[in-house]
Protein backbone atom coordinates (compact mmCIF):
# COMPACT_ATOMS: atom_id res chain seq x y z
CA UNK A 1 0.00 0.00 0.00
CA UNK A 2 2.92 2.07 0.93
CA UNK A 3 4.65 1.83 -2.50
CA UNK A 4 1.09 2.37 -4.23
CA UNK A 5 0.96 5.74 -2.23
CA UNK A 6 4.42 6.43 -3.19
CA UNK A 7 5.71 9.20 -6.16
CA UNK A 8 8.24 11.60 -7.15
CA UNK A 9 7.76 13.97 -9.44
CA UNK A 10 11.55 15.66 -10.64
CA UNK A 11 10.30 19.61 -11.53
CA UNK A 12 12.70 21.45 -13.74
CA UNK A 13 10.63 23.17 -15.81
CA UNK A 14 12.24 26.85 -17.04
CA UNK A 15 10.12 29.90 -15.61
CA UNK A 16 10.70 31.59 -19.48
CA UNK A 17 8.08 30.03 -22.35
CA UNK A 18 10.67 31.81 -24.31
CA UNK A 19 12.59 34.29 -24.56
CA UNK A 20 12.69 37.65 -27.03
CA UNK A 21 16.28 38.58 -26.01
CA UNK A 22 19.10 37.12 -24.19
CA UNK A 23 17.97 38.51 -20.74
CA UNK A 24 13.85 39.17 -21.44
CA UNK A 25 11.33 36.54 -22.30
CA UNK A 26 7.94 35.37 -21.93
CA UNK A 27 7.39 33.53 -18.57
CA UNK A 28 4.48 31.14 -17.02
CA UNK A 29 4.11 33.10 -13.94
CA UNK A 30 3.47 36.44 -16.24
CA UNK A 31 1.04 34.26 -18.37
CA UNK A 32 -0.86 32.65 -15.80
CA UNK A 33 -0.84 36.14 -13.96
CA UNK A 34 -2.31 37.94 -16.63
CA UNK A 35 -4.52 35.16 -17.42
CA UNK A 36 -5.85 35.39 -13.58
CA UNK A 37 -6.96 38.89 -14.36
CA UNK A 38 -8.70 38.22 -17.67
CA UNK A 39 -10.79 35.34 -16.42
CA UNK A 40 -11.39 37.74 -13.35
CA UNK A 41 -12.72 40.94 -15.44
CA UNK A 42 -15.12 38.40 -17.16
CA UNK A 43 -16.63 37.02 -14.13
CA UNK A 44 -16.98 40.30 -12.97
CA UNK A 45 -18.77 41.24 -16.20
CA UNK A 46 -20.99 37.75 -15.57
CA UNK A 47 -21.66 39.38 -12.35
CA UNK A 48 -22.62 42.69 -13.52
CA UNK A 49 -25.19 41.51 -15.72
CA UNK A 50 -26.25 39.17 -14.20
CA UNK A 51 -28.11 41.87 -11.47
CA UNK A 52 -28.63 44.48 -13.97
CA UNK A 53 -25.60 46.76 -12.92
CA UNK A 54 -23.72 48.86 -15.37
CA UNK A 55 -20.49 47.02 -16.87
CA UNK A 56 -18.62 50.08 -16.64
CA UNK A 57 -18.64 49.28 -13.18
CA UNK A 58 -16.72 46.13 -13.78
CA UNK A 59 -13.72 47.75 -15.50
CA UNK A 60 -13.23 50.19 -12.86
CA UNK A 61 -13.28 47.70 -10.49
CA UNK A 62 -10.73 45.38 -12.41
CA UNK A 63 -8.28 48.51 -12.72
CA UNK A 64 -8.54 49.06 -8.82
CA UNK A 65 -7.95 45.32 -8.05
CA UNK A 66 -5.12 45.09 -10.67
CA UNK A 67 -2.73 48.06 -8.85
CA UNK A 68 -3.80 46.51 -5.39
CA UNK A 69 -2.91 42.93 -5.69
CA UNK A 70 0.47 44.41 -7.68
CA UNK A 71 1.42 46.88 -5.33
CA UNK A 72 -0.08 45.27 -2.14
CA UNK A 73 1.61 41.64 -3.00
CA UNK A 74 4.88 42.98 -3.69
CA UNK A 75 5.24 45.52 -0.56
CA UNK A 76 3.45 42.35 1.95
CA UNK A 77 6.61 40.74 0.75
CA UNK A 78 9.14 42.88 1.11
CA UNK A 79 8.01 44.05 4.35
CA UNK A 80 6.26 40.94 6.10
CA UNK A 81 9.01 38.67 4.64
CA UNK A 82 12.60 39.97 3.42
CA UNK A 83 13.08 43.70 4.98
CA UNK A 84 16.11 42.88 5.97
CA UNK A 85 17.62 42.38 2.42
CA UNK A 86 15.52 44.69 0.71
CA UNK A 87 16.42 47.46 2.88
CA UNK A 88 19.50 47.26 1.40
CA UNK A 89 18.22 47.18 -1.93
CA UNK A 90 15.59 49.30 -2.31
CA UNK A 91 15.56 49.35 -5.99
CA UNK A 92 14.74 45.40 -5.89
CA UNK A 93 11.74 46.77 -4.58
CA UNK A 94 10.09 47.27 -8.34
CA UNK A 95 11.76 44.23 -10.19
CA UNK A 96 8.54 42.41 -9.39
CA UNK A 97 9.59 39.87 -12.24
CA UNK A 98 12.08 38.23 -10.24
CA UNK A 99 9.62 36.83 -7.80
CA UNK A 100 8.23 37.75 -4.53
CA UNK A 101 4.34 38.40 -3.66
CA UNK A 102 2.19 37.84 -0.61
CA UNK A 103 -1.19 37.31 -0.55
CA UNK A 104 -1.56 39.23 3.05
CA UNK A 105 -0.09 42.23 1.45
CA UNK A 106 -2.56 42.01 -1.30
CA UNK A 107 -5.72 42.00 0.83
CA UNK A 108 -4.72 44.41 2.90
CA UNK A 109 -3.78 46.65 -0.47
CA UNK A 110 -7.37 45.37 -2.02
CA UNK A 111 -9.36 46.02 0.95
CA UNK A 112 -7.92 50.12 0.87
CA UNK A 113 -8.85 50.06 -3.02
CA UNK A 114 -12.28 48.69 -2.43
CA UNK A 115 -13.13 51.37 0.62
CA UNK A 116 -11.82 53.80 -2.06
CA UNK A 117 -14.23 52.46 -4.80
CA UNK A 118 -16.88 51.96 -2.66
CA UNK A 119 -16.71 55.96 -1.96
CA UNK A 120 -16.47 56.68 -5.31
CA UNK A 121 -19.19 55.06 -6.26
CA UNK A 122 -22.28 55.13 -3.58
CA UNK A 123 -24.93 53.50 -5.78
CA UNK A 124 -23.30 49.99 -4.45
CA UNK A 125 -23.01 49.52 -1.01
CA UNK A 126 -19.51 48.08 0.36
CA UNK A 127 -20.60 44.85 1.12
CA UNK A 128 -21.76 43.95 -2.13
CA UNK A 129 -18.80 45.47 -3.89
CA UNK A 130 -16.33 42.74 -1.78
CA UNK A 131 -19.38 39.83 -2.38
CA UNK A 132 -18.11 40.63 -6.26
CA UNK A 133 -14.29 40.31 -6.09
CA UNK A 134 -14.45 37.61 -3.80
CA UNK A 135 -15.21 34.29 -6.34
CA UNK A 136 -12.42 36.15 -9.09
CA UNK A 137 -10.02 36.67 -6.87
CA UNK A 138 -10.62 32.81 -5.39
CA UNK A 139 -9.61 31.47 -9.18
CA UNK A 140 -6.97 34.29 -9.69
CA UNK A 141 -5.12 33.26 -6.39
CA UNK A 142 -4.79 29.77 -7.95
CA UNK A 143 -3.82 30.54 -11.11
CA UNK A 144 -0.97 32.63 -8.97
CA UNK A 145 -0.16 29.77 -6.70
CA UNK A 146 0.47 27.24 -9.91
CA UNK A 147 2.83 30.03 -11.77
CA UNK A 148 4.91 29.79 -8.52
CA UNK A 149 5.46 26.02 -8.86
CA UNK A 150 6.59 26.63 -12.61
CA UNK A 151 8.80 29.34 -11.30
CA UNK A 152 10.01 26.82 -8.70
CA UNK A 153 9.42 28.83 -5.36
CA UNK A 154 7.39 29.06 -2.07
CA UNK A 155 8.49 25.47 -1.94
CA UNK A 156 7.03 23.42 0.89
CA UNK A 157 9.14 21.08 3.29
CA UNK A 158 11.34 18.24 2.75
CA UNK A 159 9.07 14.71 2.86
CA UNK A 160 10.48 11.85 4.41
CA UNK A 161 11.80 11.26 0.28
CA UNK A 162 8.76 8.42 -0.43
CA UNK A 163 6.90 11.52 -1.90
CA UNK A 164 6.97 15.12 -3.04
CA UNK A 165 8.62 17.38 -5.85
CA UNK A 166 12.31 17.64 -6.17
CA UNK A 167 13.20 20.97 -7.61
CA UNK A 168 15.97 20.44 -9.76
CA UNK A 169 16.10 24.10 -10.66
CA UNK A 170 16.91 24.93 -7.03
CA UNK A 171 19.78 22.35 -7.64
CA UNK A 172 17.82 19.75 -5.23
CA UNK A 173 17.83 16.21 -5.10
CA UNK A 174 15.25 15.39 -2.35
CA UNK A 175 11.64 15.88 -2.73
CA UNK A 176 9.75 18.45 -0.98
CA UNK A 177 5.63 18.96 -0.44
CA UNK A 178 4.01 20.63 -3.62
CA UNK A 179 2.53 23.38 -1.05
CA UNK A 180 2.34 25.53 -4.46
CA UNK A 181 -0.34 23.20 -5.98
CA UNK A 182 -1.96 22.57 -2.36
CA UNK A 183 -3.04 26.15 -1.95
CA UNK A 184 -3.92 26.73 -5.89
CA UNK A 185 -6.36 23.69 -5.67
CA UNK A 186 -7.50 25.08 -2.36
CA UNK A 187 -8.64 28.49 -3.86
CA UNK A 188 -9.83 26.59 -6.74
CA UNK A 189 -12.18 24.30 -4.38
CA UNK A 190 -13.14 28.33 -2.63
CA UNK A 191 -14.46 29.41 -5.71
CA UNK A 192 -15.98 25.87 -6.81
CA UNK A 193 -18.36 26.57 -3.06
CA UNK A 194 -18.75 30.88 -3.68
CA UNK A 195 -20.17 30.16 -7.44
CA UNK A 196 -22.29 27.43 -6.57
CA UNK A 197 -23.84 29.42 -3.52
CA UNK A 198 -24.06 32.36 -5.72
CA UNK A 199 -25.79 30.55 -8.37
CA UNK A 200 -28.36 28.88 -5.70
CA UNK A 201 -29.13 32.31 -4.36
CA UNK A 202 -30.14 33.33 -7.77
CA UNK A 203 -26.95 36.38 -8.11
CA UNK A 204 -28.41 37.59 -4.64
CA UNK A 205 -26.84 36.19 -1.86
CA UNK A 206 -26.76 37.78 1.76
CA UNK A 207 -24.19 40.84 1.39
CA UNK A 208 -20.66 40.53 2.52
CA UNK A 209 -21.82 36.46 2.82
CA UNK A 210 -19.57 35.18 -0.15
CA UNK A 211 -16.18 37.38 1.31
CA UNK A 212 -16.90 36.24 4.95
CA UNK A 213 -17.03 32.23 3.11
CA UNK A 214 -14.13 33.58 1.13
CA UNK A 215 -12.03 34.41 3.95
CA UNK A 216 -12.56 32.02 6.91
CA UNK A 217 -11.61 29.32 4.06
CA UNK A 218 -8.74 30.85 2.50
CA UNK A 219 -7.11 32.14 5.99
CA UNK A 220 -8.15 28.65 7.99
CA UNK A 221 -6.67 26.76 5.21
CA UNK A 222 -3.52 28.80 4.65
CA UNK A 223 -2.89 28.33 8.24
CA UNK A 224 -2.74 24.61 8.22
CA UNK A 225 -1.20 24.60 4.92
CA UNK A 226 1.85 26.87 6.48
CA UNK A 227 2.85 24.10 8.47
CA UNK A 228 4.67 22.39 5.10
CA UNK A 229 6.15 25.96 3.97
CA UNK A 230 9.63 26.82 4.88
CA UNK A 231 9.98 29.84 6.96
CA UNK A 232 13.62 30.20 7.88
CA UNK A 233 12.48 32.80 10.46
CA UNK A 234 9.41 32.09 12.18
CA UNK A 235 8.18 34.54 15.07
CA UNK A 236 7.52 33.63 18.36
CA UNK A 237 4.94 35.44 20.54
CA UNK A 238 3.62 34.65 23.91
CA UNK A 239 5.91 31.19 24.01
CA UNK A 240 4.07 29.94 20.81
CA UNK A 241 6.46 29.94 17.79
CA UNK A 242 4.63 30.14 13.98
CA UNK A 243 5.70 30.94 10.78
CA UNK A 244 4.94 34.52 9.69
CA UNK A 245 1.97 32.74 7.18
CA UNK A 246 0.44 32.03 10.11
CA UNK A 247 0.44 34.79 12.49
CA UNK A 248 -0.70 37.13 9.21
CA UNK A 249 -3.80 35.15 9.20
CA UNK A 250 -5.33 35.71 12.58
CA UNK A 251 -6.28 39.33 11.87
CA UNK A 252 -7.65 37.89 8.54
CA UNK A 253 -10.07 35.35 10.39
CA UNK A 254 -11.37 37.73 12.74
CA UNK A 255 -12.02 40.27 10.08
CA UNK A 256 -14.02 37.21 8.44
CA UNK A 257 -16.18 36.66 11.22
CA UNK A 258 -17.00 40.62 11.82
CA UNK A 259 -18.18 40.66 7.77
CA UNK A 260 -20.23 37.51 8.62
CA UNK A 261 -21.77 39.62 11.66
CA UNK A 262 -22.28 42.65 9.36
CA UNK A 263 -23.80 40.66 6.63
CA UNK A 264 -26.53 39.61 8.69
CA UNK A 265 -27.16 42.72 10.63
CA UNK A 266 -26.87 45.08 7.65
CA UNK A 267 -26.55 42.67 4.40
CA UNK A 268 -29.34 42.71 2.43
CA UNK A 269 -29.91 40.18 -0.98
CA UNK A 270 -31.14 42.59 -3.17
CA UNK A 271 -33.95 42.27 -6.09
CA UNK A 272 -31.85 41.62 -9.24
CA UNK A 273 -32.80 41.33 -13.01
CA UNK A 274 -31.06 38.44 -14.66
CA UNK A 275 -29.99 38.13 -17.82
Amino acid sequence: MNDLLAFIVHWNIKPEIFMITENFGIRWYSLLYGAAFLLGYNILFWEFEKEGKNTDGADQLLMYMFFAVLIGARLGHVFFYQWDYYKDHLLEIVQVWKGGLASHGAAICITIALIVYAKLHPEYTFLWIIDRVAIPTAIGGSFIRFGNFFNSEIVGDYTDGSWGVVFERLGETMPRVPIQLFEGFLYVLIFIVLITIYIKKKYKPQEGSLMSIFLIMMFAGRFFLEYWKVDDNPLTMAGITLTHGQWLSFPFIAIAFFIYYLSYKFGKPKETATV
